[in-house]
Parts: C-alpha cells; sequence; structure tokens
C-alpha cells in the first residue's frame, strides 16, 4: 500500500505591517453619518451642557459594565435598538403601543 507524502509546509509572509500602515491612511469616521439625528441630538446635548464629554461615554472603558450591557446601550444611542417602533415598521405588529411599557 503507498502511503502519500507528506504535505509541504510553509510560511505565510507577514502582512501586518503593510495593513496597518494602510488602515491608518482611513480616515475613522469616513462612514458615519454626522446629519443623522443621533448625531446631531448628541451633539445638542454637549453643547448646551447636558450631556458631559468626559463621563457621558465613560461606561465605555468601565469594568464594571458587562459588555453586553453596552452592546445594549449602543443600540439605543444609535437608534438600531430593536422596539415598537421597529416591529410595526417590518410589519411584524400594528399596534404603536408597547406591550412592556404602555
Amino acid at each position: 500500500m503507498a502511503h502519500s507524502p507528506p504535505p509541504k509546509f510553509w510560511y505565510l509572509p507577514n502582512h501586518r505591517d503593510a495593513l496597518q500602515a494602510h488602515m491608518h491612511l482611513l480616515p475613522k469616521l469616513r462612514n458615519a453619518k454626522t446629519k443623522a439625528n443621533y448625531h446631531a441630538y448628541y451633539q445638542t446635548l454637549i453643547k448646551d451642557g447636558t450631556a458631559n464629554r468626559s463621563t457621558s461615554n465613560a461606561y465605555l472603558i468601565s469594568s464594571n459594565v458587562l459588555f453586553k450591557t453596552k452592546c445594549i446601550i449602543m443600540k439605543y444611542r444609535t437608534g438600531t435598538l430593536y422596539n415598537q417602533k421597529h416591529a410595526v415598521l417590518f410589519k411584524l405588529s400594528t399596534s404603536q403601543t408597547c406591550p412592556l411599557c404602555p
């Protein structure tokens, strides 16, 4: 019985530095919608002093806040948290009244 030759292994080139240099050239907020309602609302809160720049995003670096909670906060802030308004929009409900908090 003939055995097949063992597979040949080779090292892949390290592209980390090239990729990192390329990514640093791209603006980080290139696709951010700065004209969106949520962004404009937050900027208004900062300007009138309601939101504090140093503490309003402190939950992101806090070790006391669970990752899942951080995700829910970000979804709420960006308007992507599924709610009754979305249910009506996606035709999964006909009532505008939230069943949890009417």
